[in-house]
């Protein structure tokens, strides 16, 4: 049974505490690995205060994944036993050193040796938002912004304002209060002031970007028009990826706004085989233009379009015509690529630092270092209201959010980046300020940072 836990990577994370013991030499973080990916480890938590008790971690590529489930922990002299419910497995094994050998008695399968290594390291990935901050005497110190050849110009000295917005903020993440956020990032004025890495990350360290990509497709649906490959966005899709079976009066505008009326389906969408085929192929659940339904297949339709109308795939025309100027570098966008079309929904993998350099460029209206990278009409469109959505407050332009927070009696408009897991780049053109976060929020809110920001965001005005 235990070769079947690779599918239970999303499960409640749960303490089980044993009787007081003095077996101290549990204490601490035990490793061990997955059945079939090298690249995950599972690791076991037991911590000691008037008794021991027990936590379950998933990670992946050395970060964390997530939690699990673990019962009836007993520690007896040099033997350690512990129930895993999801897996429907009891653990038993002998500690001895740095090492617990033992492994895993599933109900109907052989017994399955597993080798716990102690790992006290792994504390900064799963469980420290930064080193040391659990201990008492803890207090929040900002580091400053180091200054990098990548375009981004440093402020390593700030107001008051900004300093107590940074210093009421981030001590709340540190502490967890918005979930496991892994980057916080600001730009004010124009200068990257505020650069924080939690639990492990780090400053190259590549992030997947979610659905924050499909602000980045508007940015390069807008370079194409720009440039003159599409010149008409109510033309109709059928005309331009010659599908004929296609209804007729789905217009490129429509993808952009989410509003093409096709049968919403992303999880049946990124498990087919061809994208753009499957979403070629959906039904009409509502006439195109009445009505905002989210749906990575109007993305991936774009990528598409920009494919037919400038020959290059979105990926390569993103390198050239957005990246390159920008001096983004430190990316990855291979992960479920079909036929050569890159996931332009949400597969990018990047930094924070670059997502912050494309917030910038939005917020000064296309231009970026005495470069316009894209026009100042595309920006002014392609991120003001276009529809409103089913979230109250939440409104759509072209692939970019528009929200309105609201504190202090104080209202401030904002466009918003929103990828799933708090992957978000928000820009505030009336405090002339950019910040982006990254995070791992897939079984906490992953929208909860905003809150945090809009609580704090009078202290910038």
């Amino acid at each position: 049974m235990f070769r079947l836990v690779g599918i239970l990577t999303i499960a409640l994370l749960v303490v089980s505490c044993s009787p007081h013991t003095n077996r101290y030499s549990f204490q601490g973080f035990w490793e061990g690995p997955h059945p079939d990916n090298p690249n995950k480890e599972f690791y076991v938590q037991i911590t000691s205060a008037d008794s021991f008790c027990v936590k379950g971690y998933w990670t992946d590529n050395g970060f964390y994944d997530s939690g699990f489930q673990i019962d009836s922990l007993k520690i007896d002299e040099n033997s350690i036993r512990f129930y895993v419910p999801n897996w429907n497995c009891t653990y038993l094994g002998e500690h001895a050193g740095n090492t617990i050998t033992g492994g895993f008695a599933c109900v109907g399968e052989p017994f399955d040796s597993v080798t716990l290594v102690k790992n006290n390291q792994v504390v900064r990935f799963l469980t420290e938002a930064i080193p040391g901050c659990h201990e008492a005497d803890y207090k929040y110190t900002r580091r400053k912004p180091q200054q990098q050849y990548d375009l981004l110009t440093v402020g390593n000295s700030i107001n008051k304002e900004d300093s107590v917005f940074i210093y009421s903020l981030i001590p709340e993440i540190v502490a967890g209060d918005y979930g496991r956020i892994n980057s916080f990032l600001m730009i004010r004025n124009n200068k990257l002031i505020c650069e924080e890495y939690f639990y492990g990350y780090e400053q190259n360290t590549l992030h997947q970007a979610e659905s924050t990509t499909k602000s980045i497709t508007s940015l390069l649906t807008g370079i194409a028009v720009d440039k003159g490959f599409i010149t008409d966005l109510n033309e109709p899709v059928t005309t331009i990826l010659e599908a004929p079976d296609f209804d007729k009066r789905i217009t490129l505008e429509h993808l952009l706004t989410m509003s093409s009326g096709l049968t919403p389906n992303d999880d049946e969408l990124y498990v087919s085989n061809d994208r753009i085929v499957t979403i070629l192929s959906r039904e009409l659940n509502n006439e195109p233009g009445s009505k905002f339904q989210y749906d990575g297949g109007n993305t991936e339709l774009l990528g598409a379009i920009i494919k037919k109308k400038t020959g290059m795939f979105a990926d390569e025309f993103a390198k050239e015509y957005l990246f390159k100027p920008l001096q983004i570098s430190h990316y990855n966008w291979e992960i479920g690529k079909q036929k050569g079309y890159p996931c332009v929904a949400g597969s990018l993998e990047i930094t924070p630092r670059e997502l912050a350099k494309i917030g910038l460029m939005v917020l000064n209206k296309g231009e970026f270092r005495g470069e316009q990278v894209v026009s100042e009409d595309w920006i002014n469109k392609s991120t003001s209201l276009k529809t409103h959505t089913h979230i109250p407050g939440d409104d759509y332009a072209y692939q970019w959010w528009n929200l309105t927070l609201k504190t202090a009696g104080e209202q401030y408009p904002c466009i918003w980046a929103n990828g799933f897991g708090s992957q978000f780049i928000y820009i505030f053109p009336t405090l002339n300020t950019v910040i982006v976060t990254t995070g791992h929020n897939y079984e906490f809110d992953s929208w909860s940072i905003t809150s945090g920001i809009e609580k704090y965001l009078f202290l910038l005005k």
